[in-house]
């Protein structure tokens, strides 16, 4: 069964890191009408505060002129407020359902559109991105745009539509106030202009530091039995004292500045509101204006300051916002990406590899890994890849799974091109028992027949069986059902191998890899795992990365690599009678 395609999401096509604003508004592609639905709602739930000032001004203006209908034009704009404000609980609601509807979708979205891309990105993306720094990305990052989009709309579109208000209400009944009112615009501009510059390098630093803390946070945890063991917890608090200590400083670095900004923005603001009282109060001496307006100016003015001042005040956390979308570019916008989509389908694998001329560098100016490799390897054949650490023993794992490929030369896979195949379709057939077995917290069931939905209870049994892995099943208090806790914990080394030898059992692969899959066990449990490894190889073609010589006496023949080259190739017997690289090494393990 061919695997489904996982194609990007619309979002990686709109994403472009450089233009947050475009990227931001191309979040809510598909969710903008009931965006729009929640803006209008948010006005009508909020007209209450831009109307009390013209209802204070005309009962104050009722009271120090006393017309004959006083009392009638008190109780219409009572009952005008009343309504208004009545009217504020049921379309609140609204526009809260409305508003987290948006925001909550393009926040799924987006994590997913990470998750999607994250799964098309190579694997020499991922040596280089740290696994702390990822999950930064897809928690802390998607979560600060939220945070952005709900400040865009509570903070920013209520500034905006005050001022606007404040202006219309002023244009029509006193001009000259107008120049007052978008006094605060200018101000709030070049308030922000002076400390825009400080600020974005400060959110990036900061940013920075706390994916680096997650970095070290994660190699934390996972170092707690090695740091345990050998006694140097004061090593690692020390360690991470150190990176706590630089977030601190960064952080208070980002405190102070905008406590600056704040501080700035709050006196500037201060003045001018005397200003405003000073005009409003010279226009009532003069007879201009009734003493109501003066309170509505004054009322309507303390708005717009406080609407400017609000905007100023969440601009920090719209530089974060910010920061977190061209953050989360550096996943979305990646070009280091496996392509699969239109290449050649793999309807079966025979296993036939034919390497011819290979070499590999990990990074251009470096030595490269592999070099010249000429080399064949039938169907079913079993191929044992010895070597000194940095030989290119991984390397070429790497290869023949497809998670690198050569930079120079090529790999048949049944005499096709593995550059120009579907790799995914390919990897189908493959299974890989690695020498720390990965398990995840689910069940033994779930782990076995992972990637595999609807697998039947026979096959799962037959895998049981295959895999030496009856007995632990029966002592687990839920059988298949045990749930294994964080990487199978709960188990011993040779459990989970067992576990791992299963999840390849039950997938009939035509290619295996085994990368010293019984190293770390003790004799009993390696017995077992060889017994099952040994039936696992039957037919199928085989690599098995080998540092214990002993272990490959299933192997057909032996590759022996030396600094990146293939020096000897043939059966044990042939290589111990040459008496060069391979009997040196084993030698040296005797």
């Amino acid at each position: 069964m061919n695997p489904p395609a996982i194609r990007p999401t619309p979002l990686e096509y709109r994403y472009r890191g450089h233009s947050p604003w475009r990227t931001l508004w191309s979040l809510y592609r598909g969710h903008r009408l009931r965006l729009v639905g929640a803006v209008m709602l948010y006005v009508v739930k909020h007209s209450p505060t831009w109307v009390l000032p013209i209802v204070m001004a005309s009962v104050i203006n009722v009271l120090t002129g006393r017309p004959s209908d006083a009392a009638a034009r008190i109780i219409r704009n009572a009952v005008v407020m009343s309504v208004l404000i009545l009217q504020n609980i049921p379309v609140h609601v609204w526009y809260t359902r409305q508003l987290s509807l948006v925001l909550r979708s393009v926040e799924a979205a987006l994590r997913m559109s990470l998750v999607v891309r994250l799964q098309q990105l190579s694997m020499a993306f991922h040596d280089r991105m740290h696994s702390g720094r990822i999950q930064a990305k897809v928690l802390r990052d998607a979560e600060a745009v939220e945070i952005l989009s709900k400040q865009l709309i509570n903070t920013v579109l209520n500034g905006v539509l005050t001022i606007g208000f404040a202006v219309v209400v002023s244009l029509r009944r006193e001009p000259w106030m107008t120049l007052l009112f978008l006094v605060g615009v200018p101000l709030a501009q070049g308030i922000r202009h002076l400390y825009k510059r400080r600020m974005r390098e400060l959110n990036q630093t900061y940013r920075r530091q706390v994916e680096q803390m997650a970095s070290a946070v994660t190699e934390m945890v996972e170092m707690i039995p090695v740091t345990r063991a050998h006694g140097v917890e004061h090593t690692e608090v020390d360690r991470m004292s150190q990176e706590l200590d630089e977030v601190r400083r960064r952080g208070l670095s980002l405190d102070v500045l905008q406590a600056w900004f704040m501080s700035s923005h709050w006196v500037t603001f201060q003045i001018a509101q005397l200003l405003c009282l000073a005009v409003t109060g010279w226009f009532v001496w003069t007879g201009r204006m009734p003493v109501g307006d003066l309170v509505m100016y004054q009322t309507y003015f303390g708005m717009v300051l406080g609407a400017v001042g609000g905007l100023l005040a969440v601009y920090p956390q719209l530089a974060q916002g910010f920061e977190s979308l061209r953050s989360m570019g550096e996943v979305l916008e990646c070009p280091d990406l496996e392509v699969n989509e239109h290449k050649r389908p793999v309807p079966e694998v025979r296993g036939r590899f034919s390497f011819e001329d290979v070499g590999f560098a990990y990074e251009e100016g470096r030595a490269p890994a592999l070099e010249g490799l000429d080399l064949d390897v039938a169907a079913g054949e079993c191929l044992a890849v010895v070597g000194e650490s940095g030989s290119g023993k991984s390397t070429l794992m790497n290869l023949v799974i497809g998670f690198r490929r050569p930079t120079r030369g090529r790999i048949l896979l049944d005499g096709e091109d593995m550059a120009g195949l579907d790799l995914r379709q390919y990897r189908r057939r493959l299974a890989v028992v690695p020498q720390q077995t990965l398990l995840f917290s689910g069940t033994v069931r779930e782990n076995i027949t992972y990637g595999l939905p609807g697998v039947g209870e026979e096959r799962v049994q037959a895998a049981i069986d295959l895999a030496n892995l009856r007995s632990v099943v029966a002592g687990l208090p839920d059988g298949l059902d045990t749930a294994l806790g964080e990487h199978g914990g709960r188990l011993s080394g040779g459990q989970r191998q067992r576990i791992s030898i299963a999840r390849a059992f039950i997938r009939d692969p035509r290619v295996v890899i085994l990368d010293e899959a019984t190293s770390a066990l003790d004799v009993v449990s390696e017995a077992e795992v060889q017994e099952a490894i040994h039936r696992l190889l039957e037919g199928r073609t085989t690599f098995i990365v080998a540092h214990r010589l002993s272990t490959i006496r299933h192997a057909h023949r032996i590759a022996v690599f030396k600094a990146g080259r293939l020096v000897e190739l043939g059966p044990a017997e042939d290589l111990l009678a040459l008496d060069g690289e391979f009997a040196r090494l084993k030698r040296l393990q005797h």
